[in-house]
C-alpha cells in the first residue's frame, strides 16, 4: 500500500457514520461534485438543500437526522471555505426567442 491510498480504520468509520451518517464524509464530499445541483449551482446550493432536509427532519421529530444532515452540511461548507469545493456557479438558463 502506498501512501497516497487512503487507510481508513473501522474506529475512523464509526465516528464518521456516528456524526455524519456516511461511513466516509470526504468521499461524500467529492461525490456531491458528480451530482446535477452541484454542477450547475455549486456547493452553496447543496448546503441549502441539505439545510431544508434538516429542517423536514425537524419537522418530522427526527432529531438524530437533523443533526448528522447538519454535520454534512457543516462539512461542505468547510470544504467551500477551504477552496475544496466550489461555492456558486452560474447556471446557464437557455433563452426561448
Amino acid at each position: 500500500m502506498t501512501q497516497n491510498e487512503e487507510v481508513t480504520t473501522s474506529k475512523e468509520i464509526s465516528r464518521s457514520r456516528r456524526r455524519y451518517g456516511v461511513n466516509h464524509v470526504d468521499r461524500y464530499a467529492v461525490g456531491i461534485t458528480e451530482t446535477i445541483t452541484y454542477k450547475m449551482y455549486g456547493g452553496n446550493r447543496v448546503v441549502l438543500d441539505l439545510i431544508t432536509d434538516s429542517q423536514n427532519f425537524l419537522a418530522e421529530g427526527d432529531l438524530n437526522n437533523v443533526r448528522k444532515t447538519l454535520n454534512i452540511a457543516k462539512h461542505l461548507l468547510s470544504e467551500i471555505a477551504n477552496g475544496k469545493l466550489v461555492a456558486t456557479k452560474n447556471a446557464k438558463i437557455k433563452k426561448h426567442d
